[in-house]
């Protein structure tokens, strides 16, 4: 048998000598327990050798399924790095991945993989899929009631997933939703397998990342530039270490794109990929821009889930003591609006211009949303009130913790961000001259700057004097000029002068229908100023009618269910109920819910209802007692308490202790938090509280 930790890509570059130091490594983290019991063997280096066989395997080959993804140019980078990268599995309980240098003689980088940050990371991922579908219009009727369940057995499963987590070694890690899911299905597009590839390789990458970007050689060394410059990123109070770890975050996603996308494009089931014909080639480019959707919305999908199970791991690693991992890894979660953030300007900005549209839809806005509501409610709601370990008290670090984007919001930094803004406008006129294109695009960043400060007059009087600058060297119709007019024209009328708004964007949209044309979307977009702009000063009758001609317009260039277009029918229903037609309002705003998405999420604003209406259902067909009943019973408990209804949410954990809960999967601890949650309610009738 071959060696399992040995390279099939880059065998001949593989250094042996560090392939056998990781395998002292695992050895050397093994957890007995946890490996007797998954294997099934009770002598224990047998137990992790079985263990490491099958783990070494799966990870060597992803390892160079990354390298092989390199582009061309950097092939020698991908060489270099077979030779001195080896990765392996930590064992059980390990809450974080981590690069070591190697303590032995062979240099190199040695990366050991948190298996419970995969697991989590690949359930939360097939989880939300199933609850949040991307293309809810395919499915069949009666999608919905299925989302819901989904919902509830993720959340339940996670529950149980976590306690048994916080105490690995004590009890078997219960099967997972994913787990059961491969076992019955492996689609190549969304299925679980690819839900769990994916969830190994972003959290591969994220650390491969790390020493492929130079972050652990001296400064002059490294080769990717930081995410957050550093003159900026010392303004928001940024470490250099957590500057490291958001250029790697962002290296993540496309390292992991790029690999998704080259396992499905060359698997060897794919029946397109020696096409010679030209039919058989259109037919291929189809398929592969479908691939390359599918790719970029499972990386997305990875991205999203790995930081809601880093943040459902700094809760263990809390509450069992380690402070300084939960302080680690909090600070990685609390990245994720950054790295959403990067991940949307790479899809939209590199992606769809070498894969087509398919990269960046209304769908991924609306799954996001769903997805964002979720995470904050089970971190928020459900994982406090299903932990075996209840600590009162508040980490020191947590009290006063503040994001770089809360940072970014306050004054003194706001401020300090303006001079340094300055400084940069100053410096480039100074070394390209007051003219050139750098100077003016600073001098344009710097306003947007003062009027997020809220230094609207500064902000206006910046325009103004950019504005005719910008016109002499790059002429009136130049493109870059007309976003600079638009903020211009709406600070004006942020500041009241109303007049001084309609004359500049009526103005703007001249210039834009003769360079870009009626039809382009920042035309529109101008044009829908312009008609609130005539609402807000009592003209509401010519409101209703531009925005009636507008949400033609926009229906026809972008779609029905386009935000642009969403946004516009809102708006005609506003500006319909203020002139007193409130029918014509009442059917807009009936046509605007008719081509909205439908998510159930638990912040939508129908979910309680729904879940009502499911219990009532559940409750007459299937009895009090079945499992549906009560799994939707104890989901709606949490919403019910989350609503502030104390007297619904101690009545629906008090008849969830009248049944037998076994069939749910609760234990003792279970049962324990039922009880304490029912008796909070109880306590607290009327008032808003979270439960547990």
């Amino acid at each position: 048998m071959p060696d399992p930790g040995r390279s099939i890509l880059f065998r001949d570059q593989q250094n042996l000598e560090l392939a056998e130091e990781a395998r002292e490594m695992s050895l050397a983290f093994a957890d007995s327990a946890y490996l007797r019991w998954i294997s099934g063997e009770e002598d224990p280096h047998k137990a992790w050798e079985m263990y490491f066989d099958r783990t070494q395997r799966q990870i060597r080959t992803l390892l160079d399924g990354l390298l092989a993804t390199f582009p061309p140019e950097d092939r020698d980078k991908a060489l270099e790095l077979a030779g001195c990268v080896e990765a392996f599995c930590l064992p059980s309980d390990a809450v974080e991945s981590r690069v070591f240098e190697n303590p032995g003689s062979a240099a190199g980088f040695l990366i050991g993989v948190s298996p419970l940050a995969v697991q989590l990371s690949a359930e939360i991922a097939w989880g939300m899929n199933i609850a949040h579908p991307y293309l809810p219009e395919d499915l069949p009727d009666g999608w919905e009631a299925a989302t819901m369940h989904a919902q509830e057995s993720l959340a339940l499963i996670l529950s149980r997933y976590v306690r048994a987590a916080e105490r690995l070694g004590e009890a078997p890690v219960p099967m997972s939703m994913v787990v059961l899911a491969m076992q019955k299905s492996r689609g190549p597009d969304g299925g679980p397998s690819s839900c769990y590839d994916a969830a190994l390789a972003f959290a591969l990458t994220h650390e491969l990342a790390h020493i492929r970007n130079g972050d652990l050689l001296p400064t002059r060394h490294r080769q990717a530039a930081a995410l957050i410059p550093e003159h900026m990123a010392s303004v928001l109070d940024i470490s250099a270490e957590e500057s490291e770890e958001l250029t790697a975050d962002a290296a993540t996603f496309t390292a992991c794109f790029n690999f998704l996308l080259t396992v499905a494009s060359l698997a060897p089931d794919n029946p397109l990929r020696d096409a010679r014909s030209p039919r058989e080639l259109l037919h291929r480019e189809a398929q592969f821009m479908i691939t390359a959707w599918h790719s970029a919305r499972r990386a997305t999908e990875a991205c999203e889930a790995y930081y809601t199970a880093v943040s459902i791991l700094s809760d263990i690693a809390f509450r069992r003591g380690d402070d300084d991992a939960a302080s680690r890894l909090l600070t990685t979660a609390m990245r994720l609006p950054y790295i959403q953030s990067y991940v949307q300007q790479v899809r939209e900005q590199v992606l769809t211009k070498t894969y087509g549209p398919y990269m960046w839809t209304e769908h991924d806005v609306v799954y996001r949303r769903g997805y964002a509501s979720w995470r904050a409610f089970f971190v928020g709601n459900l994982l406090p009130a299903v932990s075996r370990d209840q600590r009162a008290e508040e980490p020191d670090w947590l009290s006063d913790w503040k994001t770089p984007a809360d940072l970014a919001r306050e004054p003194r930094y706001l401020t300090a961000v303006i001079d340094e803004g300055q400084r940069q406008a100053d410096a480039l006129g100074r070394e390209l001259g007051p003219d050139d294109g750098q100077t003016l695009a600073a001098r344009a960043n710097l306003a947007y700057i003062r009027s997020q400060a809220g230094d609207t007059a500064g902000a206006i009087t910046a325009l103004v004097n950019l504005i005719p600058d910008m016109e002499r060297v790059w002429g009136a119709d130049d493109l870059n000029i007309f976003p600079v007019r638009h903020n211009l024209a709406w600070l004006l009328g942020e500041t009241g002068d109303t007049a001084g708004a309609v004359a500049a964007f009526t103005e703007l949209l001249a210039a834009q229908e003769r360079v870009l044309g009626p039809d382009d979307p920042d035309t529109l977009d101008t044009r829908y100023e312009l008609a609130h702009l005539r609402g807000t000063t009592g003209d509401m009758t010519g409101a209703v009618a531009d925005f009636l001609q507008l949400r033609a317009d926009h229906e026809r260039v972008l779609g029905p269910e386009h935000a642009a277009t969403l946004a516009t029918r809102q708006s005609l229903a506003h500006w319909q109920e203020r002139l007193g037609d409130t029918a014509r309002a009442a059917a807009t705003l009936a046509e605007l819910r008719s081509h909205e998405v439908t998510v159930f999420s638990p912040d939508h604003p129908g979910t309680r209802a729904a879940y009502e209406a499911r219990l009532e259902d559940h409750t007459r067909r299937l009895g009090r007692g079945h499992p549906d009943t009560l799994t939707t019973l104890w989901f709606l408990a949490v919403l019910r308490g989350k609503d502030g209804d104390a007297a619904g949410a101690a009545a629906a954990y008090t008849e969830l202790l009248e049944h037998d809960l076994g069939s749910l999967g609760f234990d003792e601890v279970d049962l324990r938090i039922t009880r304490d949650n029912a008796a909070h309610w109880q306590r607290v009738p009327g008032e808003r509280h979270q439960a547990g």
